[in-house]
């Protein structure tokens, strides 16, 4: 077989600069290689390898970059010799546009990202989805296929199907997909395409331990078949990366490292410096504990009792008689897989859900009251939430300040709100305490950024993983009774979510009254010791408190 062009060839020491830069210097380059540069080899050229995936780490603006110039969105210097920079897809095109028949994929190289908010930066609103299903979201997946421009064969539908496994999926509706469903059926959109280089950023975020194991033997049978190269853009825990990676391209600081997975793992071991999350006490046990050593019980701030909620008329059932108390200072962390119920059950104790309003006060009290009798907006300012589908939502065209987005959350609104002197001063106290993690990605005055030019920047104009960021901050800067944190370390870099940890920790020690919720389907990340705090277990829309 005659080897295939690569689908990436950097040279050796290549820098990496925007679009008509005046300097082409390393020191001003937004990202620089080694002696090595970067080429990543055509699928075939590893057929049947277990290990010749590829993984992008680090720093959260190093792997946005490095994702952008994958997408032919800087300029490379030196330049690539002829045929450039993508071998591969840059024959496949001279040779389309040298004959009459279309040859080449239509999009050689796709990007997806899983928690990416809408392209106008409006704002969503995640919570209509509990009302009367849309007249458009009754289409099926097979007819959202076939509504792709160019429109795939009813035998590619079934080809690319197969090979995600979602054949018995193609005729219900798109809004009915768990999350791991949702993620394999994009996927299988983006294989439509025919694409040679798929980027895929943190595919397996918010999937329960089965899910990311289905979705990453998936994708590591797709890499394998040697037609498709698949690169995810993660985090950089090393105990969430496929198997099936076996290359590693680390990006800290605009510098890029480029390695085998085993030389990596080596690297990452060596330079380890940074501490981990140390179990914390329980300081809100520690409070509600008399001198006499008996425990005393915090006042009830949520009560559900036998609570169960359909859909379809009641022909599929989510929740199957609930009881759940959360109690003064209590922290629970809210396990189950996709699909199990936990996103229905946090819509009622936030008064989304339709049904919380009709639940009589004997199923359901929210601060003692039932939900009915509280107005929206004094529920929103109780509960400070944060979770990925806020993150998606949360208007990034409203010209909201860091500060001003932060400071929605006093109300738990979308828009800007007047902020009180002492209002402004809690936005302030909680930008200093993650100063350093903020510095505005296009700032001029990256080195000397002062914290209100942090505050004065437009909420847009942060990096993906600062704004999850900032969101967090705006759940908790109103010092509300009940915090619900739904995947919070989604999006953010592992030292921010440390950093995250140790102000909730501060929280906890002032306000040990505060309760506390935490959905994440990684253990490691709740972040409280083991055996410290509750559990509440959802299966099959049956909850069992641990």
């Amino acid at each position: 077989m005659v080897p295939r062009l690569p689908l990436v060839r950097l040279p050796p020491c290549a820098t990496v600069h925007k679009l008509g830069a005046a300097s082409l210097t390393p020191s001003t380059a937004l990202l620089r290689f080694g002696d090595k540069g970067w080429t990543i080899p055509h699928g075939s050229e590893s057929k049947g390898s277990s290990r010749a995936g590829w993984a992008i780490v680090g720093d959260s603006e190093g792997r946005r970059l490095a994702v952008e110039t994958l997408l032919s969105r800087y300029r490379i210097h030196p330049s690539p010799p002829p045929p450039g920079a993508f071998p591969y897809t840059n024959s496949l095109l001279a040779s389309a546009a040298s004959t009459s028949e279309m040859t080449t994929p239509s999009r050689p190289i796709r990007h997806l990202a899983f928690a990416r908010p809408p392209p106008s930066g409006e704002f969503t609103d995640f919570t209509a989805r509990y009302g009367a299903l849309q007249e458009e979201d009754k289409l099926s997946f097979r007819e959202t296929l076939l509504a792709l421009d160019p429109a795939p064969s009813e035998a590619d539908i079934d080809r690319v199907a197969t090979l995600m496994r979602i054949t018995h999926l193609l005729d219900l509706p798109s809004v009915s997909f768990s999350s791991g469903q949702t993620r394999r059926g994009r996927i299988a959109a983006a294989l439509l395409t025919r694409p040679v280089l798929l980027l895929l950023e943190d595919p397996m975020a918010g999937l329960d331990v089965k899910s990311r194991a289905e979705v990453s033997k998936v994708l590591g049978e797709l890499d394998g078949e040697g037609e498709i190269r698949v690169v995810l853009v993660l985090r950089g825990k090393g105990d969430g990366m496929p198997e099936w990676v076996g290359n590693v391209a680390e990006v800290r600081s605009g510098d890029v490292w480029i390695g085998s997975r085993e030389e990596w793992e080596a690297r990452s071991m060596a330079t380890s410096g940074a501490a981990r999350i140390e179990p914390l006490e329980d300081h809100a046990e520690t409070v509600r504990t008399s001198q006499d050593g008996e425990r005393k019980s915090g006042k009830a701030v949520v009560e559900l009792n036998g609570v169960t909620v359909s859909y379809g008329e009641g022909t599929r059932i989510v929740l199957k008689g609930i009881d759940w108390t959360i109690r003064e200072g209590e922290r629970w962390h809210l396990q189950g897989s996709n699909g199990s119920g936990k996103t229905t059950l946090l819509s009622l104790i936030l008064g989304h859900h339709p049904r919380s309003f009709s639940l009589p006060p004997s199923s359901l009290q929210l601060f003692s009251k039932p939900r009915r009798s509280t107005p929206t907006p004094i529920l929103r300012s109780l509960i400070g939430h944060t979770s990925p589908e806020i993150y998606a939502a949360f208007p990034r065209g409203m010209g909201l300040t860091a500060a001003q987005a932060i400071g929605t959350g006093f109300e738990g609104v979308f828009s800007r709100r007047p902020l009180t002197a002492p209002q402004r001063d809690r936005v302030m106290q909680l930008l200093e305490f993650c100063k350093d993690y903020l510095v505005p990605a296009r700032s001029a005055q990256r080195g000397t950024a002062t914290l209100e030019d942090i505050a004065r920047t437009n909420f847009a104009h942060f990096t993906p993983a600062q704004q999850a960021l900032l969101l967090f901050l705006r759940a908790l800067v109103g010092r509300p009774p009940l915090v619900i944190l739904d995947e919070p370390s989604q999006g953010v870099d592992e030292a921010m979510w440390k950093r995250c940890v140790e102000l909730l920790e501060q929280e906890w020690k002032e306000r040990p009254e505060m309760s506390t919720v935490v959905v994440s389907h990684y253990e490691d990340e709740v972040p409280w010791g083991k055996g410290h705090g509750k559990v509440l277990r959802l299966d099959d829309g049956r909850g069992e408190v641990e």
